[in-house]
Formats: structure tokens, C-alpha cells, sequence
């Protein structure tokens, strides 16, 4: 069923001319009602009246300016002030009439309304206010009622939601930390394994040679020979332990730390200078294509350079030590990116999603410890940088290396 509202605004608007009129009416006709009273006076002429009030008069001298005034005027007068009092009440009736009405089914309601629209927007929910005044005043009301109580609901469905999305939240975090556990124990296994395997083979060749040369029966070449397999093993144990202390120095989630800035440029040809000296890049064409004017990146020089030379070693292994590898540096929006290119047989797609975990290598055992590459994804991780690998569509291997530019 529907509300009922009672009249609508242009009938109580309607009604409350009607009663002030109405009260007008009354008003008048009580006036008129007066001035016959005024008309019902003796019909004696009125010279006849003054004549005979001066023959009753004990004094017969000089008649006075009343006595002398005719009676006519008098009451003329007297019905023109009564007449202007009476219309002026009258109007002011009407005024006071058309003002409570007004107010009554009117403008208090929709103070009403104003307050309570007031006490909602101040999250005052349970506000309410009185259905009354005016049809479409009172339907207004109603209507506010209404969305208040609407809006009443929605909080509560939105509290249930939300308590239900914390749950959910509580739930997805003990997951994440559980697989956070889980990722550092499998990490924490791999490692363990990697280190084992890295350090373990050489060190089993080394005893293995010094039983025999303990044994005596090694002629002196092959005593040589085995000092310098010995030497060998040994610097290979030395290069894991170098990078696993790289790795830890390396561990992600300090970029907000970072506060030194190195020229990239000055690194690239410091980091050039060095493979120049070294043996494996006797048969390498490195060339060198840096953009002008590159801005200071995070970061600091020997930390830029480590990451340099990780990249420029794992081109080298992968050509064999005889090839092509280009080493450009280009300005971005905020940030500088650097690309090492080669021209060697690239990735395996089978193990280029692995190829920053640590003691992943696709070299020969005793060649690599697996190491460097996920020092490299560390080192740009901290500084707040990014790093792919991915081979060229020409052939070779391709690592981006995007750095954030130093404000």
C-alpha cells in the first residue's frame, strides 16, 4: 500500500489564503456590524437637536463650539477611524494567519529535513525525521527516511564485507609467509647442495692428488703436474667463496638504503680496462656504444662494476673465449638502461626462467659456480633497478639492464 501524505502543498497553500480570508471576512463584517450601530442614533435633524439642547441648556448664554458643532461630522469622523483601524487589524490578521500556517506545514518541515540532513552528512546514520507538512514535503521526508535506512544497510554490508576481506587478508598472508618459508628453506637447500657440490669436488680432487704424491711414487713431472692441478682446484674453491660472500652482501630489499650515485660512463671504461688484462677476452671484440650526457645512476662504483663484469664473464664462457660482445648505455625517462649483447649459442628456453637462481649454470662442471648472474639480479634489485635476460633473434644472448637515474 502507499503512504498518504495528506494534502499537497498547493492545497495547504490554498487553505491557509482561504482561512486568512476567511478571518478577513469576519473581521469586516464585524466592522460593518459597528458602523450600523454608529448609523442607529436619533434621525432628529440636527439643528433641531442643538436648538433643544439649548433650550434645556440652565445657562442661556453664548453656546459653546461644541454645542455649535453639527452632529453629522462627529460620527463621520468617527466612522472613517474606526473603519481605517478595523482594515489595518484586519490585514495584520491576515499577515499573522498566512505566516503560521506557512510555517506550520512548511517551512518547519523542511527545517527539519535541513537538520537531519545535517546529523547524515555528520555519519549520523540512525537520523530520522518526522513525516509531516505538506504532501510533497511529507513525501520528501519519507524519501529521506528511506535512504537514511538504505544507507544504514550498506554500512552494515560493508562492515561484513570488510571483516570478511581482513579474514581473507589474515588468510593470504599466512600463506605468503608460509611459501615465503617454504621458497627460503627449498632456497636454504640449494644453496646448501650448490656449496657442497662447488666445494666438495675440488676439494675431493685435491685430496685424491695429495694421497698420491704422499705415496712417493710420482715422478717429478707428474709432481709438477699435480701442484699445478692442486693450485687450480684450489683458486676454483677460492672463486666460490669470493661469490657466495658476493651473493650474501648482495641480498635483496635495501634499495631504500642506497644513497651513493656512481657515473656510469666512468665505470663502463674502468670495468673495460680490466678485461682487457685478462686472457679470456684475448680472442673478444667488446665494442662500446654510450649514449652522451648520461645521467649519475644509484648506486655506487665497485658495486656497478662487479655487476659489469658478471655480465661481461658470462658473455666470455658462453663464446669460449672467441667472438662479439657489444656493451651499449642509453638514457631513459628517470632511468639509464644497459645492454650486454653476444654472438654465442644463447639460452636454453628450458632454463632461461632459472637463470638468476643461484647455481643455475649451463657450463661445464668446475667451470662456474652458478653464482654470478644471481649476483648481478641482487645487486640491481637493491639499487632499485630491474634485470631480463633473453637471446637475439639473431643469434646470442641479451641481458637489460634498467638503472634508476640518481636525483
Amino acid at each position: 500500500m502507499g503512504r498518504s501524505f495528506g494534502l499537497g502543498l498547493r492545497s495547504q497553500l490554498m487553505l491557509a489564503l482561504i482561512v486568512a480570508f476567511g478571518g478577513a471576512f469576519l473581521l469586516l463584517s464585524l466592522v460593518t456590524a459597528r458602523l450600523d450601530v454608529i448609523d442607529d442614533v436619533d434621525p432628529t435633524p440636527v439643528e433641531q437637536r442643538s436648538e433643544a439642547a439649548l433650550d434645556e441648556s440652565p445657562d442661556r448664554g453664548e453656546p459653546s463650539e461644541t454645542q455649535l458643532r453639527p452632529r453629522h461630522s462627529i460620527d463621520d469622523s468617527a466612522r472613517r477611524s474606526l473603519f481605517v483601524f478595523d482594515l489595518g487589524l484586519t490585514a495584520a490578521t491576515v499577515l499573522l494567519l498566512t505566516y503560521v500556517l506557512l510555517t506550520y506545514f512548511i517551512v518547519r518541515p523542511i527545517d527539519r529535513l535541513r537538520l537531519g540532513a545535517e546529523r547524515l552528512a555528520a555519519g549520523r546514520l540512525r537520523t530520522e525525521v518526522p513525516v509531516q507538512g505538506a504532501a510533497e514535503v511529507a513525501r520528501l521526508a519519507a524519501t529521506f527516511n528511506d535512504m537514511a535506512a538504505q544507507l544504514r544497510e550498506d554500512r552494515a554490508a560493508l562492515q561484513d564485507r570488510l571483516e570478511e576481506l581482513e579474514r581473507t587478508t589474515g588468510e593470504l598472508q599466512s600463506a605468503q609467509d608460509q611459501l615465503i618459508r617454504s621458497a627460503r628453506l627449498a632456497a636454504v637447500g640449494r644453496l646448501s647442495a650448490g656449496v657442497a657440490h662447488e666445494i666438495g669436488n675440488p676439494l675431493a680432487a685435491i685430496r685424491g692428488l695429495l694421497d698420491l704424491m704422499i705415496a712417493g711414487d710420482l715422478e717429478p713431472e707428474e709432481e709438477k703436474e699435480f701442484i699445478g692441478r692442486i693450485q687450480k682446484e684450489t683458486e676454483r674453491i677460492h672463486y666460490t667463496i669470493r661469490d657466495l660472500l658476493d651473493f650474501s652482501r648482495s641480498e635483496p630489499g635495501q634499495a631504500g638504503r642506497i644513497e651513493s650515485s656512481a657515473d656510469l660512463a666512468e665505470v663502463v671504461s674502468d670495468t673495460v680496462k680490466l678485461i682487457d688484462r685478462q686472457t679470456r677476452f684475448r680472442d673478444i671484440d667488446v665494442a662500446l656504444a654510450l649514449d652522451e650526457g648520461l645521467p649519475r645512476v644509484r648506486g655506487d662504483h665497485e658495486r656497478l662494476r662487479q655487476l659489469l663484469l658478471n655480465l661481461l664473464f658470462n658473455a666470455a664462457d658462453a663464446l669460449g673465449g672467441k667472438g662479439h660482445i657489444e656493451l651499449r648505455a642509453s638514457n631513459g625517462r628517470g632511468t639509464v638502461q644497459l645492454t650486454v649483447e653476444d654472438d654465442g649459442p644463447g639460452f636454453d628456453p628450458e632454463i632461461i626462467v632459472q637463470v638468476f637462481d643461484p647455481f643455475v649454470t649451463t657450463k661445464a662442471a668446475g667451470q662456474g659456480t652458478g653464482l654470478g648472474l644471481a649476483v648481478c639480479y641482487t645487486i640491481v634489485e637493491r639499487l632499485g633497478g630491474s634485470i631480463e635476460a633473453g637471446n637475439r633473434e639473431q643469434g646470442g644472448a641479451a641481458f637489460q639492464v634498467k638503472l634508476p637515474a640518481a636525483v
